[in-house]
């Protein structure tokens, strides 16, 4: 007899994942990283994460009416690989399940996946839909429409035309890394745009051009070539370009800030193609609202420009727009195939698990720290009044977020009145100075800090918008140099807890809103469990204080309320 209880699951290269839905709704999405603690889980597959939505319901595999994957490798010559047969996969997602029978697989294609995610979670009835990551299976952007519940893609565009490869290319340029594209975003603000970028936007989309020898390469290993090989033949193929503009080589020795103006360029022309895009879909799609998803979606300065553009009433984009959320999209699609589909309107992002009672009680006491239980209207009046007179505080209290934003349930917070305090977060967390900090700021009060539009992505962080110019010096620590911030606005009916302490830092200071930053050290996974936390507090030397659950935690009983 059916359950109503579909597993989706991330099985790519990267940032692995499961989400479990119960007659469209979900129960939980939680990242293999998480867990693993392995930023991105490079080559890991969701083992642990499907161990864990599944004792989230306290059910096991046999449960499932079906189990729905992020990709379609069956067109591919990766599809014929053994750990993609029955057995195969069962060993990957249920390896303590010898002799389970699988339950039925549904190979949902990426893109669809990704589309999926960011409609069904918009609570709308109809939506132009925008797709944009590094590659599906031979696409790396995908325009289309979702009408009464059915998604249809309208145009691709091949790997060839990655966007997220062209950025990621750029920002390995800037010697910031493959994942350094957040990075790249960041140093943008301290560059002036100019000319000369491989990327061109045109009527109806874009044009990622390529140096003509490395064209030829790519169009003949783009048709049937293996996924891995995308990238290198994109990156190899624009780099010639970076070459013809300022700094005229790959960064090896110099300052990153000696590479701001090729920052700046290269956020420029990917803005420039995306807005032609969301244009173009608006032309063909007859709907206000555009729900937007793959990785680029993180491109927070990218979706704050479109947010100001007033091509759409309504921009919606998920709290997991990478690839991790196929997991949840996958699932989506298959479980409105069911009898029944109430799929979750998702406007928070508390997904993953919980930091309970028992688990800070034992995380403190192995760790020989100091704990008192509060409640909550005492504990938000005493951590906004050490966050007023200066401390930084960790804050690990609910069920985690699921994407790489901290939304407030895994976080480290500060007063954003003192500048000081932005250099200060990232000595204690190993980032370059130069990198900005968000502000998490009271929905009812957002408009006294931020000017202009804010719509959904604001909720998850991801969207920057412009700080307002008298607020400059109310709030400059997280006041980035081009003076815009990544706003996340609190609401409270979605985080009770983190909106009570906010309120009561505006009762003490007049300022609705605190620095909010990952609770995670360079180079890890944002936080998940307690004993994460208490990991991380300890090796966090200048983090003042930790929340933890219900519960203060410090290193000296002395400094316990």
């Amino acid at each position: 007899m059916p359950t109503g209880y579909v597993l989706g699951v991330n099985i790519g290269f990267h940032d692995s994942s499961a989400a479990l839905l119960r007659d469209g709704a979900l129960c939980a999405l939680i990242e293999q990283e998480r867990l693993s603690r392995r930023k991105h889980a490079v080559g890991q597959p969701p083992a642990q994460a499907v161990a864990a939505c599944l004792a989230h319901e306290g059910i096991g595999p046999q449960d499932l009416d079906a189990v729905a994957i992020g990709w379609d490798f069956r067109a591919l010559p990766l599809g014929r690989n053994k750990r993609f047969s029955p057995e195969g996969l069962r060993a990957m997602l249920f390896p303590d399940a010898e002799g389970l029978e699988m339950p039925p697989v549904r190979w949902i294609p990426h893109h669809v996946a990704h589309a999926a995610s960011a409609y069904y979670s918009a609570g709308v009835p109809d939506a132009a839909v925008l797709v944009i990551d590094g590659a599906g299976e031979s696409q790396a952007t995908s325009i289309g429409s979702a009408l009464d519940g059915e998604i249809s893609i309208l145009r691709e565009w091949p790997v060839t035309q990655s966007l997220g490869f062209f950025y990621n290319a750029a920002a390995e340029w800037a010697g910031l890394g493959y994942w350094g594209t957040g990075k790249l975003m960041g140093l943008a603000a301290y560059g002036r745009p100019g000319p000369g970028m491989p990327l061109r936007a045109e009527q109806g989309g874009y044009e990622l051009l390529h140096d003509e020898a490395a064209k030829k390469v790519g169009v003949r290993n783009s048709a049937a070539g293996p996924l891995l090989a995308y990238y290198p033949m994109v990156a190899e193929a624009v780099k010639p370009a970076f070459a013809r503009v300022f700094p005229f080589a790959e960064r090896e020795g110099e300052e990153p800030i000696a590479y701001a103006d090729f920052a700046a360029s290269v956020q420029q022309a990917l803005e420039e193609a995306v807005l032609e895009l969301a244009a173009e879909l608006r032309r063909r799609v007859d709907s206000p609202v555009l729900t937007l998803s793959g990785g680029v979606a993180m491109n927070c300065t990218m979706v704050g420009r479109l947010v100001r553009s007033g091509l759409y009433d309504s921009i919606y984009v998920p709290p997991v727009p990478t690839d991790a959320g196929v997991s949840l999209g996958a699932a989506l699609v298959v479980a409105r195939e069911g009898e029944r589909f109430e799929p979750t309107l998702i406007d928070h992002a508390y997904w993953g698990q919980d930091v309970t009672p028992a688990s800070t009680d034992a995380a403190v006491a192995e760790a020989g720290l100091f704990a008192k239980r509060l409640e909550l209207p005492e504990l938000a009046a005493f951590v906004a009044g050490r966050i007023a007179a200066g401390d930084v505080v960790a804050w690990a209290r609910g069920r985690g977020e699921i994407g790489q934003r901290a939304l407030g349930t895994r976080s480290i917070l500060a007063d954003p009145r003192d500048r000081r305090n932005l250099e200060r977060l990232n000595v204690i967390k190993g980032r370059e100075m130069w990198r900005p900090v968000a502000p998490s700021i009271l929905a009812e009060h957002a408009g006294t800090l931020i000017e202009g539009p804010l719509m959904d992505p604001s909720r998850f962080m991801l969207a920057a918008a412009p700080v307002r110019r008298e607020a400059w010096t109310s709030v400059p620590a997280v006041t980035h140099v081009d003076g815009s911030a990544r706003p996340q606005t609190v609401h409270r009916a979605t985080n009770p807890a983190y909106w009570a302490l906010i309120e009561r830092f505006r009762q003490a200071t007049g300022v609705p809103a605190v620095v909010n930053t990952s609770f995670n050290l360079a180079g890890e996974p944002i936080v998940n469990s307690a004993a994460d936390a208490v990991s991380t507090f300890l090796r966090g030397k200048e983090l003042d204080l930790l929340v933890l659950g219900e519960s203060v935690v410090v290193r000296s009983e002395g400094d316990l309320p």
